[in-house]
């Protein structure tokens, strides 16, 4: 097969100018990787939980929260010109990197696969619903997976032209939704919506939480995309109009219905307020817009452990591990261990963040085989993220959050006696 028929991902080298593309693009882009099914059922969760006014500003001040975050991981990207797993290499060592690289692998590649399981049983359940069909979910499991494989096959533009097309009609039918709500109930029946007694989200602060948990996992591997870029300023731009403002209008709008329905299904409370079709294809297009920026963070991340394989070959192999997984039907087991390994993500952001503005690096730099400053940083702030996930412990509430920030004021302090000492 010839070299040049897939794009080149750059997953070990810088991105050249030539492939720079603007901020309006990256907008786009990070609105569709908002836009997918996990969102749209919190927002319903929040709002019902919460009742619409109290929802609606957790939701806006955790996007806003998010933004600031990723706003600093994606200005990292623009200036290195370098993906998340190039980035770490500075502080963790050349071969000290393998170890987190290798944990990010193993996390994309695994919420690919879970992604995958959900598409084909979330497909089935709505074609039962609509049509009263009942398909074999194994297709539309190899079907999604390997759709998805095919547009990550052609890199950053792929997930670009995607997202161009795909944005644009699901912001149609949560708009077409929001339209078909206020026909069967008045904006200030909605707006007055109170709080379920027996909801699972308790306090403001707890709504505001949930959302953020999401998003916080997102805004560190932002270099992925923000490394092609053309201007920082724009990056900073790109964060706040998706993760501050059109991002979460789009989950409100998602949610909304749940007010009138009492159901947090997202699927169900489109097809109760008469949208059939549209919510069959808000499904497909949802689940793709994410999925595909999963899976590029997989073939990425591979690219820096696999030194001698293109990059079409990597993002062929993540993409059929992922649906094998999903047909095995191994994802829903999965997914308690990806909590777990999970909580180990946000600390290396910290790392990479701490590393980058104390001291302007980034990639293999130095030439050090080990650092183990990065490793007790990353070892603490994933301890910290464990204790305030599975125990009583509470610091931010967040426990993202707590990770990140614990690993970046560990390394950095490290870091400090480091230069004094000479040690």
């Amino acid at each position: 097969m010839p070299k040049n028929i897939f794009a080149n991902n750059y997953a070990r080298d810088t991105v050249p100018e030539s492939e720079f593309v603007t901020g309006r693009s990256t907008t786009v882009v990070l609105i569709g990787l908002m836009l997918t099914l996990p969102m749209f059922v919190l927002g319903a969760e929040v709002l019902t939980s919460l009742g619409a006014t109290q929802g609606v500003a957790a939701i806006f001040i955790a996007g806003s929260l998010v933004a600031g975050l990723a706003s600093v991981t994606g200005f990292i990207g623009a200036r290195t010109r370098l993906s998340t797993y190039s980035i770490i290499i500075a502080p963790f060592g050349a071969l000290g990197a393998k170890l987190p690289i290798a944990l990010l692998s193993v996390v994309a590649v695994g919420w690919f696969g879970v992604t995958v399981g959900f598409f084909g049983e979330a497909i089935d359940v709505t074609l039962r619903e609509i049509t009263n069909v009942d398909g074999p979910v194994w297709v539309y499991c190899i079907a999604g997976g390997a759709l998805m494989t095919g547009i990550v096959l052609f890199g950053y533009r792929g997930i670009d032209l995607l997202n161009r097309l795909a944005v644009p009609l699901l912001a149609l039918v949560l708009l077409w939704s929001g339209a078909n709500l206020l026909e069967r109930s008045p904006l200030d029946e909605l707006w007055t919506a109170q709080a379920r007694p027996d909801a699972s989200i308790k306090s403001f602060g707890l709504g505001i939480s949930a959302v953020l948990g999401i998003l916080a996992a997102v805004a560190g591997g932002m270099p992925d995309l923000t490394r092609f870029v053309r201007s920082s300023r724009a990056v900073i731009a790109a964060c706040v109009l998706s993760f501050a403002s059109i991002s979460m209008v789009f989950t409100i709008l998602a949610g909304a219905p749940s007010l009138l329905t009492g159901s947090t299904d997202f699927t169900s409370n489109l097809i109760a307020i008469g949208l059939g079709a549209p919510a069959l294809v808000t499904l497909i297009l949802a689940t793709w817009t994410t999925n595909i920026v999963n899976l590029y963070a997989a073939s990425l991340s591979l690219g820096r452990l696999v030194e001698n394989r293109p990059d079409w070959m990597l993002t062929v192999g993540a993409g059929a591990l992922g649906t094998v997984l999903a047909l095995a039907g191994i994802t829903h087991i999965f997914i308690k261990l990806l909590f777990i390994i999970s909580a180990m993500v946000p600390p290396i952001a910290g790392v990479y963040i701490a590393h980058y503005f104390l001291t302007g690096e980034a990639g293999d730099v130095r030439g050090d085989r080990i650092r183990f400053s990065a490793f007790a940083a990353w070892v603490f702030g994933g301890s910290v993220a464990l204790a305030t996930t599975f125990s009583q412990l509470s610091l931010s509430t967040v426990p993202a959050i707590d990770a990140l920030a614990a690993a970046a004021l560990t390394y950095s302090a490290l870091t400090v006696i480091i230069n004094r000492t000479g040690r």
